[in-house]
């Protein structure tokens, strides 16, 4: 009996955990949009709700050993290499794909500006990667929330 409280104690802290967690994310994210949506002034700061949401309840309940634990989860580089073709191959079969369809359907070519100015794929590489959401929600979303969620939900309960 014990052991049952216990353990609906936890999952009833980890409910509220997972709660906060989506709080602090748009409560975050939405305070850094703001500016952006009503005044054109952009932050860069938004995207990072979910890290920091992540990495503070991280801190508060596991302590400095559970952030370098959610930090190494996130830097983790031990998978199999035949994942490096899709990581890196994907996107432009989709993209040359994609060109592919609108040029036999008779619709102009679109200007390729990567053709004419390559140089232009490193900034927005990395633009893209800390701006637009790998690391900025990553820490958050696969790091913190994803476990959480599956411990209760899979994908074809109901929600």
């Amino acid at each position: 009996m014990k052991g049952e409280f216990a353990k609906t104690k936890q999952n009833k802290s980890e409910n509220r955990n997972l709660i906060l967690f989506f709080v602090i994310t748009f409560v975050w994210s939405w305070l850094f949009w703001m500016p952006e949506v009503l005044w054109g002034f952009r932050l860069y700061l938004a995207p990072f709700g979910p890290t920091i949401a992540a990495f503070i309840l991280t801190y508060i309940n596991e302590g400095r050993n559970g952030t370098k634990e959610l930090l190494k989860r996130g830097l983790d580089f031990r998978f199999r290499k035949i994942w490096l073709i899709p990581i890196f191959l994907l996107v432009p079969a989709i993209v040359g794909f994609s060109l592919l369809l609108a040029i036999l359907s008779g619709e102009p070519a679109p200007e390729i500006v990567v053709l004419s100015k390559p140089w232009i794929i490193i900034p927005a590489f990395f633009y893209i990667l800390f701006l637009g959401g790998p690391v900025a929600e990553e820490f958050g979303w696969r790091g913190y929330a994803l476990d959480r969620l599956q411990a209760h939900y899979n994908a074809f309960s109901p929600v």
